[in-house]
C-alpha cells in the first residue's frame, strides 16, 4: 500500500495498481439522480497521484477497470475528464495500461482517439493476473498473484450509537492456492460495498463469491491520517 491512498505499489515491475476511477459520476447523479455534488473529484485524483508518484517514483501505472462512470456511451464530463487524466498521466508515466471494467462500455471509442490501448478480459504479467473482477475468466496457468477491483470493499465499525464506514483492501488466498488482492476504489466517491455486513452470496464479483472463502480474507482499512490498518480477518468483522 502507498501512505493510506487506495493504490498499491509493485515493487519489481515498478507499478501502480488503482481500480474503480468512475470519471463522470458527478454529471451521472446530477442529470439522472437529481444529486449535485461539486465537480472536483478529477482534481483530487490528480492530487492524490501526484503524492502517490512523489512517494514510489513509479513510471508505470495500471488502472484495473472503470475508468468511466456511465454504462453506455460517454458523457461529455467523461470525454473531458478521461482526455484530461489520461494526458496528466502521460506527463508523469512512461506507460499506462487499462484494462476494462464494466462500466467501461464505448471506452475505446475515447482510448482510441488518445492512443491508449485497453487489455480485455486480463493483463498478465511476471505472475500478477489483473482483471477487473465483474465476470469470471479462464485462469492462465503462470500466475501467482491476481489483483481484481470491481467489489469497492468497505466495512463499517460499530460501538454504541457510533458508526463509521471506511474502504478496506482485501486479501488471501483462493480456493486454487493461488494469491488474492482486492482493491478499493480509486473514486473519491464511491461508498463501496459494506462486505462484514452483506451476506455472502450478495457480493458482487463472481471470483470473490465462487473461487474464494471471503470470510477468510484479511482486511486493512485505509486511512489516509494513519495510513494502513490491518483488521485480521472478514470473519472476525461480521456484524
Amino acid at each position: 500500500m502507498v501512505n493510506g491512498f487506495p493504490a498499491l505499489y509493485i515493487e519489481n515491475l515498478d507499478l501502480i495498481v488503482i481500480s474503480d476511477l468512475q470519471i463522470g459520476e458527478e454529471l451521472y447523479l446530477a442529470e439522472e439522480k437529481g444529486i449535485y455534488v461539486p465537480q472536483v473529484q478529477l482534481k483530487e485524483m490528480k492530487n492524490n497521484l501526484s503524492k502517490i508518484f512523489r512517494i514510489t517514483k513509479a513510471k508505470r501505472i495500471l488502472i484495473n477497470g472503470d475508468y468511466k462512470y456511465e454504462f453506455g456511451e460517454a458523457s461529455r464530463q467523461e470525454w473531458r475528464e478521461v482526455i484530461e487524466l489520461t494526458n496528466f498521466l502521460k506527463r508523469k508515466v512512461r506507460e499506462i495500461i487499462l484494462v476494462r471494467g464494466n462500466h467501461d462500455n464505448y471506452l475505446l471509442t475515447i482510448t482510441s482517439k488518445i492512443g491508449l490501448n485497453v487489455y480485455d478480459p486480463y493483463y498478465l504479467e511476471n505472475g500478477f493476473l489483473f482483471t477487473h473482477g465483474h465476470k469470471k475468466i479462464e485462469y492462465p496457468k503462470n500466475f501467482h498473484t491476481l489483483i481484481i477491483g470491481h467489489e469497492e470493499p468497505a466495512i463499517v465499525l460499530k460501538e454504541g450509537f457510533d458508526r463509521i464506514k471506511v474502504p478496506v483492501l482485501l486479501y488471501g488466498k483462493m480456493k486454487n492456492g493461488k494469491n488474492i488482492i482486492c482493491l478499493p476504489a480509486f473514486s473519491t466517491l464511491s461508498s463501496g460495498t459494506e462486505i462484514n455486513l452483506i451476506d455472502k452470496e450478495e457480493i458482487l464479483s463472481p471470483i470473490l463469491r465462487e473461487d474464494v472463502d471471503i470470510d477468510e480474507l484479511n482486511v486493512v482499512a485505509i486511512d489516509r491520517e494513519v495510513g494502513a490498518l490491518n483488521f485480521g480477518k472478514l470473519k472476525n468483522l461480521r456484524i
